[in-house]
């Protein structure tokens, strides 16, 4: 019971350092989930440089992101891998849905001949 505790205030404390450190945007940020992921994240080494990412989405994206690490913070994950297996709902409420498929492209007609 302490250490789920622990873990929480832990996060808690994350949060709050890294929104003193990389404050949000004056008039909120701008990017979806997937953009943070694909921006901000890829760039990041460290907890508190991942939760300041959050910052820079749109209030939805932001609790989206925050989501995501919160899921991978309690299963311990380090990688990509890692949050794909244990935290799947999250990941993919982050990427939003897939891209509409395109129908496949038609072969054209075989050329007629006669003889």
């Amino acid at each position: 019971m302490w250490r789920i505790l622990l873990c929480v205030g832990f996060v808690g404390c994350i949060n709050q350092a890294a929104k003193v450190v990389n404050p949000p945007p004056e008039g909120g940020g701008t990017l979806t989930c997937a953009q943070i992921a694909e921006q901000c994240d890829a760039q990041c080494t460290n907890p508190m440089c991942l939760h300041g990412c959050s910052n820079q989405g749109t209030a939805e994206a932001a609790q989206q992101h925050d989501a995501v690490l919160s899921c991978g913070e309690s299963h311990s994950c380090m990688d990509e891998a890692c949050l794909r297996t244990n935290c799947e709902a999250e990941m993919t409420t982050c990427q939003g849905p897939p891209p509409p498929e395109e129908p496949p492209v038609a072969a054209p007609p075989e050329p007629t001949t006669t003889e």
